[in-house]
């Protein structure tokens, strides 16, 4: 790890002497979830798709190499009219036209390349030229570690981790402007919440601003499941662990997907390098069972999640529900939440882990394919035998837009400013209407009015996903253009508001867990046996004792003496 950064800092000197700049480019996502390309989007057909504006750099190819997405606009006026107010991003260092490369993460399918009125309409108001590289979920973590090692790839780095342990040894090492002067002079990007801004500074300073999303539960809040199943069973929408249980005991036994198909619920494996799992994807369960938000503090004493009696109880009932065939045989070697949704959407699964936005009314069309009389309903709130519930209280935003330190300072005040553009009023109807006449007929109430015609060039042009930076908005996961559905996304969020769980060292990083990324990795490994039923109890608390009595030591104090400081 030491070799790696030392190698990364060496990249760094190198931007600072060469004076080479960065161009940057992102996309903004209101689900925030991994999502893997529901239709199984390959690395080629990116590279098909996307390969039109990419710029011949080295470094830059070496990047994008099979996931790459270059987008811009045409010269052309488009006739037509954003669906928001008419206005332009004001910028410090004048009206010259902004050019911004960014680099991004993409969830589901890429945005249409050719002739995209959206881009156009924005890059207009904006005064922008604007150059977004897509990278699929899957690839983007090797994606963003070259991007970074290379250092003149990009203007804007979307650090999708957030404040975590490798950003802030970046930042120390120089990798990124600090931002914090450039912020004060922005209407909209200063409205985030002082707990946001708080959450991501690294030593009093901000190197990455934060895209603004719910404080409660994120995109692993609520358990979605099949409506119609349930219905043909004459089963409640399950709202404790034991009718959940009963209602996947059912969905295995009757078979509703037929054939042999059924995966009553559909999770996934984790890398164990933030924790040990053994699975993701099961946030609703592991509240439910009381288990804590990673950390809990217990008479000035830091718990650990896994140190608990809950922790064990839980791992139990995944241990059960596996032995019984509820849970997806294929979850152990599944690396993200998009996986287990796309069973679900091919109408196999009969639930998973996600949030409002997959009420979105894509993801619906997507399960009719398979089953014309298919309906989702959600689990507002899962309780546990003794009343125990819970979402995750969050940080509040999901990635930071970082500017890389080899860009130029009279450029960095551009960027900024676009950003703040990004997160005007004006563009939160442009992302869900886009452009009026082309994607919708109007705006009316948060909700677009659209004609089918509308409804597929909205679906290829993919407005949403030029606006970078999202505005500040409670409801940002709830999207839906149908009134009912929309009217019970806002009632769910505020439901989970009520039922936040804090981890009180959120803010906090372990200079310990940093120089030891694998430190879960073995009690990750026993867990996953134990819950296989190939391996016992005794296994698993051996590593939680030696953890606890080695590296977990120090990584506690750590974190509890950034806590006790703050805190005095």
């Amino acid at each position: 790890m030491e070799h790696r950064f030392r190698r990364i800092l060496k990249t760094v000197t190198h931007w600072r002497e060469s004076g080479m700049f960065i161009r940057y480019a992102v996309f903004y996502n209101p689900k925030c979830k991994d999502d893997v390309n529901a239709n199984n989007t390959s690395k080629r057909g990116m590279t098909m798709n996307f390969t039109r504006k990419l710029v011949p750099l080295v470094a830059t190819a070496a990047l994008m190499a099979g996931t790459l997405a270059g987008c811009s606009g045409s010269n052309n006026s488009a006739a037509e009219s954003s669906a928001s107010p008419e206005g332009t991003a004001k910028t410090e260092t004048g009206s010259k036209t902004a050019s911004i490369k960014a680099m991004t993460i993409l969830f589901g399918n890429p945005p249409a390349t050719e002739n995209n009125k959206a881009l156009e309409d924005l890059e207009k108001r904006g005064n922008v030229d604007l150059d977004v590289t897509f990278v699929p979920s899957e690839a983007y973590t090797d994606k963003l570690s070259v991007a970074v090692s290379a250092g003149n790839s990009y203007d804007l780095l979307l650090m999708d981790g957030g404040k975590d342990d490798k950003f802030s040894n970046l930042v120390k090492m120089g990798a990124f402007h600090d931002l914090t002067p450039y912020i004060e002079k922005t209407k909209n990007i200063s409205q985030i919440d002082d707990t946001v801004w708080n959450g991501v500074k690294v030593d009093g300073k901000v190197y990455g601003i934060p895209r603004p999303r719910g404080l409660y539960g994120g995109g692993e809040a609520n358990i979605l499941i099949r409506k119609d199943w349930l219905d043909k069973y004459n089963l409640a929408v399950p709202k404790t662990v034991d009718e959940l249980t009963n209602a996947l005991a059912v969905f295995k036994e009757k078979d509703p997907a037929g054939g042999g198909k059924t995966i009553p619920f559909s999770i996934y494996g984790v890398d164990g390098i933030n924790s040990p799992g053994p699975f993701a994807g099961v946030a609703p369960i592991q509240f439910a069972f009381g288990v804590p938000n990673m950390w809990k503090l217990d008479n000035g004493n830091a718990v650990r999640d896994f140190q608990t009696p809950e922790y064990k109880a839980f791992l139990e009932w995944l241990k059960d529900s596996w032995s019984k065939g509820l849970i997806d045989k294929d979850a152990p070697v599944l690396k993200n939440q998009g996986q287990a949704r796309s069973k679900f959407l091919a109408g196999t699964a009969g639930a998973f882990v996600g949030n409002v936005s997959d009420m979105a009314e894509t993801n619906i069309e997507k399960l009719k394919q398979t089953d014309p009389n298919a309906e989702i309903a959600i689990v507002d709130v899962l309780e546990g035998a003794n009343g125990q519930k819970g979402v995750a209280l969050l940080g509040g935003y999901y990635g930071l837009w970082a500017i890389p330190s080899s860009v130029k300072e009279d450029k960095v005040q551009q960027i900024v400013d676009f950003l703040d553009f990004s997160a005007s009023e004006e563009n939160v109807a442009f992302s869900k209407a886009g452009v009026t006449g082309i994607h919708s007929s109007d705006f009316k109430d948060g909700i677009a009015v659209q004609t089918e015609d509308q409804k597929k060039q909205y679906d290829l042009d993919k407005p949403s996903q030029f606006v970078l930076e999202n505005r500040v908005d409670p409801y940002v996961y709830a999207g839906s253009k149908d009134p009912e559905i929309l009217k019970a996304q806002r009632a769910t969020l505020d439901v989970i508001s009520k039922i936040g769980i804090e981890n009180p060292f959120l803010s906090y990083n372990s200079a310990t867990a940093s120089k030891n990324p694998d430190s879960y990795k073995k009690m990750s490994a026993v867990m996953t046996k134990y819950v296989l039923g190939e391996g016992t109890w005794d296994d698993v608390q051996k590593e939680i004792d030696a953890w606890t009595n080695g590296t977990g030591a120090q990584i506690t104090k750590d974190l509890l003496d950034q806590y006790n400081a703050e805190h005095k």
